[in-house]
């Protein structure tokens, strides 16, 4: 005895498979429509289109898309009967239905990484923003290009619904910005370096706990407005916190007029000479003497170094070298190539990376 509401249930399926045109349905119907016209087509004895498969998929194929080549085509009055009233309108309604299919998955997609609800999770060395400001994003995003440092895949995760960036910009849409799933999303686990700016401290501390926890090696620069909270992320994530010393530029500002306009300048790249830095890979120690004549060369000003073993930066007068693994930071109008860091520097065992 035939269970109805088992059946019932299986049309239902089916038919909504239908209504979404599925694509192992629309593949089933591919293969049982060719099928059935090789047997139509044999039994009205089109040998010339039936006895090879690569010719009838070919020909199947030509007609389907209406390109129409004119070299293969029905050529008893029984073929021709079975192409105009069972091939050709066949062949043009899947056709469209696949057509169909295909640019509707496309735009699915494209619309989906639009909203925000794409996976950049094989993504590798991408810049991974976290958070988002209407006025000062568009600012972080328009200097990590001006620095030419790579920045040229750049993602960001916010939870905010309006978003103003420009179209080269992947968005990441989350309800919090330290679950792991949406950091995954996000491509944290390649990032070469991750920037955090969120609405609060404490989401910002969580953040960078929960982007550790995924990358231990990437470079993570967060903002603070609270000093020790910037302290304790630091020690306890390994990032690079950054606190703001507009109090300290309102000050200079005013006993030093036209200072607070010099610093803006030196952080913002494009704007006059920038804070560059560059770090001694690996080899023989740098002379700074050396280093300091290489940056002349190229308009650029040795402003300071740190050492590996020492986590104060060292102003002038510099120390004599800089050990491998420590860094370098000068002045500059653009970002200085390797070449322009090390020509003429003595020991060929020097490598710097800018």
């Amino acid at each position: 005895v035939l269970n109805l509401p088992i059946f019932q249930l299986i049309i239902s399926r089916l038919y909504q498979h239908i209504l979404e045109l599925k694509l192992w349905l629309l593949g089933s119907l591919i293969c049982g429509y060719l099928f059935i016209s090789w047997i139509l087509f044999l039994l009205a004895g089109e040998t010339g289109l039936t006895s090879n498969p690569i010719t009838f998929i070919y020909f199947a194929a030509t007609t389907a898309s209406t390109v129409g080549y004119g070299d293969l085509s029905p050529e008893t009055e029984a073929g021709r009967l079975v192409a105009a009233f069972w091939f050709f309108p066949g062949a043009l309604l899947i056709f469209s239905a696949v057509l169909g299919r295909l640019t509707g998955i496309l735009v699915e997609g494209v619309r989906r990484m639009a909203d925000g609800n794409g996976n950049y999770e094989r993504v590798q060395g991408a810049t991974v923003i976290v958070g988002y400001h209407r006025d000062k994003t568009p600012l972080i995003v328009e200097n990590l290009i001006a620095g030419k440092d790579g920045d040229d895949k750049i993602i960001l995760l916010t939870i905010s619904k309006n978003v103003e960036l420009p179209e080269s910009v992947r968005l990441i849409r989350a309800d919090r910005l330290d679950a792991l799933q949406s950091l995954r999303r996000a491509a944290v686990p390649g990032a070469e370096k991750v920037l955090v700016y969120a609405n609060s401290d404490a989401e910002t501390f969580n953040a960078c706990l929960a982007i550790r926890e995924l990358n231990e090696d990437v470079h993570i620069a967060a903002y603070f407005e609270d000093r020790d909270t910037a302290r304790r992320a630091g020690k306890l994530a390994g990032i690079e916190p950054v606190v703001s010393n507009s109090s300290e530029a309102l000050v200079r500002a005013a006993q030093d007029p036209g200072s607070g306009q010099i610093l803006r300048a030196l952080s913002t790249a494009g704007i006059g000479a920038t804070i560059y830095s560059a770090k001694v890979e690996a080899g023989d120690d740098a002379s700074t003497t050396d280093l300091d004549q290489c940056l002349r060369q190229s308009n650029g000003t040795l402003i300071a170094v740190s050492q590996p073993d020492d986590e104060e930066f060292l102003f002038r007068p510099f120390p004599n070298t800089v050990k491998s693994g420590g860094a370098i930071y000068y002045l500059a109008s653009k970002r200085l190539t390797t070449d322009e860091l090390t020509k003429g520097l003595e020991g060929d065992n020097v490598r710097i990376s800018v």
